[in-house]
């Protein structure tokens, strides 16, 4: 079992690089498509499946771990599984004195940035304050995340970082993920705005940055805040047609990258 997530861990080093790399070029694209990469990256750390393949270009593998090493595993996992625990916790005893708005938005005063959280019932809490224009682009923000479904990615994540505490290169991948998910939901809500009010929702999310809670959670404006303003002022609205070329393209490189490194050379 634990020999089997080490490995996993270490076979999940190319495709982090991988997607890393290819964020790059995708700079351009809307964030969907980099942000779908890490669902490659997701499928290596969870799926204890080796098959073989003659294309493989990962390392052959196999090796038994001494007894030690698999009980400072455990102590890692446990702290770091302890870590989050504190931060939820925290966040929890912060939103108490939370009251309803409506449905599920709900305003607090122990909170400066707007966030939303819940697995079953997601409930998005914003600070006092925050009215108009500026509550609509939070409020929209926080509902795509739910109907992305981030949240449950967001637990993933987390059960991610707990299970493979011991590479740095995993931690630096889902921070990573992170980012493109807050840049595509941004993206997502410019989609129902004008053009012009691009520099308003960045202003927004300029605002909400500048005095961070730091609870745990999907923050509005308490994630990647410098690259988010930069994507959201540089983005631009295209009819999806425009990408058909693209998508048959991005889906061909993803299908190959899977091949070739979700396998395992053939002995």
């Amino acid at each position: 079992m634990t020999e089997n997530l080490w490995k996993m861990s270490i076979y999940a080093v190319l495709p982090i690089v991988l997607a890393v790399i290819v964020r790059k070029p995708l700079r351009k694209y809307p964030k969907e498509y980099s942000f779908g990469l890490w669902f490659v990256v997701f499928f290596r750390l969870w799926v204890p499946l080796f098959i073989e393949s003659a294309f493989s270009i990962q390392p052959r593998l196999s090796f038994t771990a001494p007894r030690v090493c698999k009980y400072l595993y455990l102590l890692g996992a446990c702290v770091t599984a302890g870590i989050f625990l504190a931060q939820y916790i925290r966040m929890r005893k912060y939103t108490k004195p939370a009251v309803r708005e409506v449905k599920n938005i709900w305003r607090c005063d122990r909170i400066s940035s707007a966030f939303v959280t819940g697995l079953i019932r997601p409930k998005i809490y914003l600070p006092y304050g925050l009215e108009g224009r500026q509550r609509w682009y939070v409020i929209r923000h926080e509902e795509m995340h739910i109907r992305h479904g981030d949240l449950w990615v967001r637990a993933l994540g987390t059960a991610t970082l707990i299970l493979h505490w011991w590479n740095p290169l995993v931690w630096y991948g889902m921070s990573k993920m992170y980012e493109d998910m807050e840049m595509y939901c941004d993206e997502s809500v410019m989609k129902q705005c004008a053009g012009a009010e691009k520099k308003l929702y960045a202003d927004v999310l300029l605002q909400l940055s500048a005095d961070r809670s730091g609870l745990a959670g999907l923050c509005f404006g308490e994630s990647h805040t410098e690259q988010r303003i930069r994507n959201i002022l540089n983005y631009t609205r295209r009819e999806p047609e425009t990408y058909m070329v693209f998508n048959l393209l991005y889906y061909f490189i993803v299908n190959l990258c899977a091949r070739i490194l979700l396998t395992v050379p053939v002995l």
